[in-house]
């Protein structure tokens, strides 16, 4: 069984995650993506003081309808602040022994693990599905010290044809695999200023989750 885990603030949620978490499930083959909202990230602060209740809502909201689409509480229940590797352990708890976990991320976020806590332990317990879009500076993956083989040309070919997905190996033995998104020009920042300013976020949430951020009076 594949199950995907995909972490992040989501301070909001909006449908370019959404989006994206389908084509990774869709190229993978995912019987599962579970979102899991950090409760306290260490590499970000959560801007606007949106309590990480308020996120686990809003991503609970926008995953309804789709059965594929899961919410874990799990960072909430753990020690902070959120540690990746902690919560990849628990939902090997969670899921047994029998399923392969798959990390996503995009590429940006990839690219910086190497200053993640007990990152070394972290590769050892899943496989990462990283976002791979063209224009991407994927080339820093040559040197990046947890993969173990890239062929860049691959890598320049794959930028050209934009096809659905590429694999290389970690320096675990575990797998690093490069699924084509076609990402939304969305970002959760911007959606925040606009409703600081009282700007239309019509077509950047679901409609559930902009009703719910107007309810509780979030981000203004």
């Amino acid at each position: 069984m594949k199950i995907g885990i995909f972490g992040g603030t989501f301070n909001p949620i909006h449908i370019a995650h959404l989006d994206v978490a389908e084509q990774c499930r869709e190229a993978m083959g995912l019987k599962e993506v579970v979102f899991v909202p950090s409760a306290m990230p260490p590499h970000k602060e959560v801007e606007q003081g949106v309590s990480p209740e308020h996120r686990l809502n809003m991503a609970r909201i926008a995953c309804e309808g789709n059965p594929h689409f899961k919410v874990s509480d799990v960072e909430l229940t753990l020690p902070r602040p959120s540690y990746s590797v902690r919560t990849v352990e628990m939902m090997q708890e969670n899921y047994g022994s029998g399923a392969q976990l798959f990390f996503i991320a995009g590429m940006d976020s990839f690219l910086e693990i190497g200053s993640w806590h007990a990152v070394d332990k972290l590769v050892k317990l899943c496989d990462f599905v990283v976002s791979f879009r063209p224009g991407a500076d994927y080339r820093k993956l040559a040197k990046f010290r947890y993969v173990r083989e890239v062929d860049v040309a691959a890598l320049d070919a794959l930028d050209q044809k934009v096809r659905t997905m590429g694999k290389m190996e970690m320096v675990s033995g575990r797998g690093l695999w490069l699924v084509s998104t076609v990402r939304m020009d969305v970002s959760s920042t911007d959606i925040r200023e606009r409703l600081r300013l009282r700007r239309s976020v019509k077509y950047l949430l679901p409609p559930e989750v902009e009703s719910y951020i107007i309810q509780n009076r979030l981000y203004v």
